[in-house]
């Protein structure tokens, strides 16, 4: 019985973590093998998580969701996105194009948007139900896509969808769970039936400013948003620290350019967390963004993966870890020191944390 006893705390550990795959994002494939924004990015990460040591409780895969099917992905997006905008890149993923440069369409990529849209939304809802932390492991980042337009690689806002879905009170649904051999049921949660009881805090640390989510949630009471980001860089908006919009729910933290671990925790630890967790939220959604490591090619800030680690250890010293949800925003570079390394850096402190 002792040596049994003594490997409940580490069991309970090993269950800590569910990822949640975007398994069709292979349909959203870019024009050229030089674009930066590649169906590799997703396999590699991946690959690291698979190949480490860290041990997933979970591993689903979204398109498989029952909680959140692809009618509730189509209602999730019109949430935050314009119709108009939807049907524009429905029509484009039939044959293929891009709003610009940057941002492509593929044949299929609209199926794989909602698969990304799933995912995300299932992250949050295991957080908004006390059942964290989890990761949604999708591409392309979401976190520039406006109401009405598609930018910065991303076609539709995965972070906004997911929270807008959660405040609505498609989050927790009446479940049946089993817990140690006995059915037990649990109803739905009070902020399912009263959502304007809900509240959502956003973390970006994505290298560059989230300019779709801050402008979607901009009027939004419920949901707070802060954003660490290099100043001057993409999409050029973010850069004034005071400005904290209509409701003061919106945060900018715009770092100079080659900042590294020093400006980034001070920017993370003395003023993202304070304004996100106090008061604590129901649910603190992080747009993981890798592309402030130092190998990226986007930026110039100087993070290593170990960085991201210790973010997570910031969160947790202030926040209940099964209220966490995660998901992938941009990170580039992907050998040694880049974006497989850090996600699964993150992941092990998700697990390992307090």
């Amino acid at each position: 019985m002792q040596p049994l006893l003594r490997l409940l705390p580490l069991l309970a550990t090993l269950q800590a973590l569910t990822i949640i795959e975007q398994s069709l994002h292979k349909l959203h494939r870019p024009p050229s093998a030089n674009h930066a924004e590649v169906p590799e990015r997703l396999e590699s990460a991946k690959a690291a998580l698979l190949a480490s040591d860290v041990k997933v409780k979970d591993w689903r895969n979204a398109v498989n969701s029952t909680t959140c099917t692809v009618f509730d992905a189509v209602d999730a997006l019109k949430l935050v996105h314009d119709v108009d905008h939807l049907r524009e890149v429905q029509a484009m993923s039939q044959t293929g194009g891009g709003f610009d440069t940057d941002t492509y369409c593929a044949p299929g990529s609209w199926e794989a948007v909602l698969d990304g849209t799933r995912a995300w939304a299932d992250a949050v809802a295991l957080a908004v139900d006390d059942e964290g932390p989890a990761f949604a492991l999708s591409r392309p980042a979401g976190h520039h896509a406006t109401r009405t337009t598609a930018m910065g690689f991303g076609l539709v806002n995965y972070a906004c969808a997911a929270v807008a879905k959660a405040l609505e009170g498609g989050a927790s649904a009446a479940v049946w769970k089993s817990k140690f051999g006995r059915a037990t049921w649990r109803f739905t949660k009070v902020h399912a039936i009263f959502p304007h009881r809900s509240a959502v805090s956003i973390l970006d640390w994505d290298v560059h400013h989230g300019n779709g989510v801050a402008a979607i949630f901009g009027q939004e009471p419920r949901v707070r948003y802060c954003s660490i980001h290099e100043a001057g860089g993409f999409p050029g908006t973010g850069q004034d620290e005071s400005d904290r919009g209509a409701l003061g729910n919106i945060l900018n933290l715009p770092l100079p350019k080659g900042s590294g671990s020093d400006e980034y925790f001070a920017a993370l630890r003395d003023k993202a967390l304070p304004f996100l967790l106090d008061p604590a939220p129901d649910c603190l959604l992080v747009c993981s963004g890798y592309d402030a490591l130092e190998p990226d090619p986007l930026a110039t800030m100087t993070l290593q993966p170990s960085d991201f680690a210790q973010s997570v250890d910031a969160i947790l010293a202030r926040y209940p870890r099964t209220r966490v949800a995660l998901g992938l925003e941009g990170g580039y570079a992907l050998g040694e020191n880049g974006m497989p390394e850090a996600f699964t850096e993150t992941c092990r402190a998700l697990v390992d944390g307090a």
